[in-house]
């Protein structure tokens, strides 16, 4: 007889018994560890990263390296033709050999600008309105043993597409010692010209490279900077001085911003660079911030001046303006100052044109490492003063200096360089990013 046995019902614990509740209290305790464990790792992970949910810049697209890094260690060479442009969806970036064409939604090469014969580029500039990039560059057909016949060619690049359209010959640059920016073959662009800085201040069109003008320079003066715009085109003039030397601005020149008429060359107007008495060459790294307004840099505190002049009161800065951005009726600085132990600390500040008086302040304790005006916002990267501490990105609205957002980037990454804002990316240096 087969006996089979089985527990019966009066065997089996009820729900309140020790046993049951021993079983779910094991089953609970082990169910909490892990779901602490996996919550530990996630939040360690985020932390590790640098990503929160909700409050940082993720990375979209990265262009592919260039030689940039390279070039930017050769500070002995005055020949550099660095530049980044945005223009319409094209992310455009000049460099010592070469220029390429990005797209700007997905950072993909679309075309590359290399000049014939392995030749230099020399000094680049942009007419985003345009679509024109401006470069002066050395002659594909100069034999290599006269090294004096540098940065000869200017030439003008379709920012579309990479095609040069057009060249013409400029006088040489002598490379006998190392140059500064006024000594040699400079070139900017912009309000439908290309500007030539070099033995006098003359224009063509950016389009065609037809020659428009050589400028009315006043006598016993020589244009250092020049800036171009749809108004004018703001110039720095160095005039006068005891000492000349060859290929040199004396360095007792006295400074004046000037404004030139883009359709003739006529000097409109020149004033006076400084505060109670003019500025010199020698005592100043003085450069224009912008053509119009008319703005300059360098000379001990900034200073602007109105369409037909008049120099505004100065504008004392309260640090060094590693960042600038201008509009029709305010200065932005990015004021950077070294704080004891604390490193670098510094502050947004937003200036009146019309009284140089300062209009807000925002206080961030960090150094900047971009910035961008845009649509009355602005846009600032700032690296953390610190070992592991997040470079963020702080939007402020530029009527009022107050914070609309605040991100972090990932872990380790600090963007740097000139920045644009493209269909809800912000673009650094060859790299774009998304709000996440």
């Amino acid at each position: 007889m087969t006996t089979r046995t089985t527990r019966s019902n009066d065997d089996e614990p009820n729900d309140d018994s020790p046993a049951r509740r021993e079983r779910t209290r094991r089953t609970l305790i082990r169910g909490g560890a892990l779901v602490a464990l996996v919550c530990t790792v996630t939040v360690a992970s985020v932390v590790i990263a640098g990503r929160f949910p909700g409050d940082s810049m993720a990375t979209v697209w990265e262009a592919p390296a260039d030689d940039k890094a390279t070039e930017r260690a050769k500070w002995d060479s005055p020949y550099e033709g660095d530049g980044a442009w945005l223009a319409g969806d094209t992310l455009v970036r000049s460099g010592y050999s070469a220029a390429t064409g990005h797209d700007a939604g997905t950072g993909k090469q679309v075309w590359e600008y290399r000049p014939p014969g392995s030749t230099k580029i020399c000094a680049a500039g942009a007419d985003v309105d345009r679509s024109v990039m401006v470069v002066t560059r050395d002659d594909e057909n100069r034999p290599a043993s006269d090294k004096r016949q540098l940065c000869t060619t200017l030439a003008a690049v379709d920012m579309k597409n990479g095609r040069e359209i057009w060249r013409t010959s400029v006088p040489a640059a002598s490379r006998e010692r190392k140059l500064s920016d006024h000594e040699r073959a400079l070139v900017t662009a912009g309000g439908g010209l290309a500007v030539l800085i070099h033995q006098g201040l003359r224009a063509v069109d950016v389009r065609t490279g037809t020659p428009r003008w050589t400028a009315a320079v006043p006598p016993d003066c020589v244009p250092a900077h020049a800036l171009p715009a749809v108004r004018h085109v703001g110039a720095l003039l160095a005039c006068g001085g005891s000492k000349k030397e060859p290929n040199a601005i004396p360095k007792d020149a006295e400074l004046r911003a000037a404004a030139f008429d883009p359709t003739t060359g006529a000097l409109l107007w020149s004033t006076p660079t400084g505060d109670r008495e003019p500025a010199t060459w020698g005592e100043s790294g003085a450069l224009l911030v912008s053509a119009d307004p008319l703005i300059v840099n360098g000379v001990r505190l900034l200073h602007s001046f109105s369409r037909d002049g008049r120099p505004n009161p100065p504008i004392a800065s309260t640090g060094s303006s590693s960042w600038m951005a201008v509009d029709d009726t305010r200065l932005y600085t990015f004021d950077s100052s070294y704080v004891g132990k604390v490193g670098y600390r510094g502050d947004v500040v937003a200036y009146d044109l019309a009284t140089g008086r300062q209009a807000w302040k925002s206080d961030l304790d960090t150094d900047g490492e971009a910035f961008h005006l845009q649509d009355g916002r602005l846009t600032v990267v700032g690296g953390g003063n610190g070992i592991g501490l997040e470079t963020h990105l702080y939007l402020l609205d530029a009527a009022t200096g107050k914070e609309r957002d605040v991100r972090r980037f990932h872990y380790g990454e600090t963007p740097s360089g000139r920045a644009f804002e493209y269909k809800g990316l912000l673009i650094v240096d060859g790299t774009a990013y998304k709000r996440s």
